[in-house]
């Protein structure tokens, strides 16, 4: 697979020399993707349920390594990669020897924990017009969105929250995703850098890669995060596939607000560490890719992990990758099909972990929307997920915004309240954190018996029953003095 990566690099103009619309990218250096990248829509994308040609592999704790390389020498498996958190392997299939047969013939080995094909999960975002101009969901007045006029209050309640805090650069939220548009002006002020690869340079502007790994960690010039199935130091959301749906799910969670330009994030001043796992080539995130993502966002110091995507077969690689997560609160989208899920189960949403949250999606009537998952036992809080205006990567859309919906939407309005928190308290942890969130929504009839809670998140009663601040009004709506201007759109 190395062989059809290209080595060659890219040197990036700066920011400033590039107009805001255009693909901008940046004075540094970081190797480009590779592979097929061809123009397809979310809608449109055919998904294979897993990777061809590779499995995962976890070996028991009593396999010696005479034991592993003999039976790797069997098979004749060729070790691609390790997903180093959770001590598992990707094998390289040889030819002749297909997915299903190598996972059950070496299930039945007693050296093997366990075997799965790399199974695929999926952005659970759906296109919408990009017609409408504000976010309803931080702040909804009964603004018209699709000729109806929505119901005032049935937001998030985020004006008077950001009189509380506007979060904290100190906070990361890690996004495993399709990549993120680093060069985004509503998002590059935001952008994490790995201040242990600079290597002496003042700033990411000034960096350069120098082919090291100066932090240790085991990736060679990570400046602003990985790609995880390219095997690269370039996360840019460069592809149309998937129509820069990681870039809008960022935008949402954290583009910087009051800049006087484009969107707010809901914490605006937390740092985006972009963290891709997609597949361009065949569609869908690999398994394999977003358990190493997750790894690397706990070793790196993420606080908040967020994860739009999601599949429905059970898999111990992403179980056990999520259960290394100590330390960062990991908030999940429930799913698209509208099916419960307490019926049919959906990973990673539907694990139960405590620091993990499942999220469902409302509209601006504070509606289910119909789309959206639920589970009275699976699935936690709903936030606003239809219709949600954010930035778009730019080399998809040069407009650099657009308008998309689903449970993938709603997901990073909870990731960015997550984040206002541990801005708010540094003392709680991931647990207590949704916990919290948890404990202080706002209970809407059609949401009962839908999600566990039996309500949309609020962010300004989120922050107060995590002890930050205080005054001003609890309900949904416009309290707070801090109302955003946003670009009109065209």
């Amino acid at each position: 697979m190395q062989n059809m990566y290209l080595i060659k690099k890219i040197a990036w103009m700066a920011i400033g020399l590039i107009l805001f619309f255009a693909p901008v990218t940046l004075s540094t250096e970081l190797t480009p993707k590779a592979g097929g990248m061809e123009n397809t829509t979310i809608h449109a994308q055919k998904h294979l349920p897993y990777v061809p040609g590779r499995i995962l592999v976890k070996y028991r704790s009593a396999a010696t390594a005479a034991a592993k390389t003999d039976m790797q020498t069997l098979y004749g498996l060729a070790v691609k990669k390790e997903i180093p958190s959770i001590g598992t392997l990707v094998f390289k299939l040889p030819e002749g020897l297909d997915v299903k047969t190598a996972v059950r013939q070496l299930r039945d080995d007693p050296r093997v924990e366990y075997a799965e094909p790399d199974y695929y999960a999926h952005p659970e975002a759906i296109p919408n017009d990009p017609a409408f101009s504000t976010q309803w969901g931080l702040n909804n007045t009964g603004q018209v969105i699709g000729g109806v006029a929505g119901r005032p209050g049935a937001d998030i309640n985020a004006p008077a929250a950001w009189d509380l805090t506007v979060g904290s650069d100190s906070i990361i939220i890690a996004v495993i995703d399709t990549g993120v548009d680093i060069g985004h002006p509503d998002l590059r002020p935001n952008l994490w850098v790995n201040t242990g690869e600079l290597a002496g340079a003042a700033s990411f502007d000034d960096w350069q890669p120098n082919g090291l790994d100066d932090d240790g960690n085991g990736y060679v010039d990570d400046i602003v995060g990985w790609d995880f199935f390219f095997n690269t130091n370039n996360p840019n959301d460069e592809s149309k596939k998937f129509g820069g749906h990681g870039t809008h799910v960022a935008g949402i969670a954290a583009a910087r607000g009051n800049n006087g330009a484009g969107v707010t994030g809901v914490s605006w001043a937390a740092r985006i560490m972009p963290l891709a796992a997609m597949d361009y080539n065949d569609g869908g995130l690999p398994i394999s890719a977003v358990a190493g993502a997750l790894g690397y966002a706990e070793q790196m110091g993420a606080h908040v992990i967020n994860m739009s995507l999601g599949l429905y077969q059970d898999s111990h690689t992403l179980r056990n990758a999520i259960s290394a997560v100590q330390h960062a609160v990991i908030v999940c989208a429930a799913g698209n099909d509208g099916t419960d899920n307490d019926v049919r189960p959906h990973y990673p949403s539907g694990y139960p972990n405590a620091n993990l949250i499942a999220v469902a999606a409302t509209d601006q009537f504070d509606h289910r929307v119909w789309y959206s998952n639920f589970g009275a036992a699976s699935v936690d809080v709903a936030a606003p997920g239809a219709r949600i205006y954010s930035t778009y990567s730019r080399f998809v859309d040069a407009s650099g915004y657009t308008f998309l919906g689903g449970t993938s939407m709603a997901t990073p309005m909870v990731a960015g309240l997550a984040a206002l928190i541990r801005a708010g308290n540094g003392t709680l942890s991931p647990v207590q954190v949704v916990s919290i969130i948890k404990g202080s929504v706002d209970k809407r009839p059609s949401l009962s018996g839908r999600v566990s809670t039996g309500g949309r998140i609020n962010a300004l009663q989120a922050l107060r029953a995590a002890g930050v601040g205080g005054g001003g009004d609890s309900g949904g709506g416009s309290g707070g003095c801090f109302i955003r201007t946003l670009q009109s759109v065209h």
